[in-house]
């Protein structure tokens, strides 16, 4: 769901292993990047996209870490990645994306 921004405030995008071990409390988020709206009067030259700053951080469990919930079976952080890599992709989809 849209958020709206709070002054001095952060934003987390959620994972799917974090929601996945938070057992749903915490939910992923669809990655998505688009361009921002150009705004008149604020550039030198004609409109243009208003500053904004943005800090990415990547963390994962350590590969032996064991993800428990009650919905799904435990696994092992490294286990639950390579699987999730398996099926981003498997020869199924990989000609699907890139329109073979």
């Amino acid at each position: 769901a849209p958020v709206d921004p709070v002054a001095g405030g952060i934003a987390v995008n959620v994972g799917d292993m974090l929601s996945r071990w938070s057992d749903g409390r915490l939910l992923s988020n669809l990655h998505r990047v688009r361009m921002p709206e150009f705004v008149a009067g604020i550039g030198a030259d004609g409109p243009a996209a208003p500053a904004r700053y943005s800090l990415a951080f990547f963390m994962q469990a350590d590969k032996r870490a064991m993800i428990e919930c009650s919905a799904h079976d435990p696994i092992t952080a490294g286990d639950y990645i390579l699987g999730r890599i398996r099926s981003n992709f498997s020869p199924s989809t990989v000609g699907e994306e890139v329109g073979a």
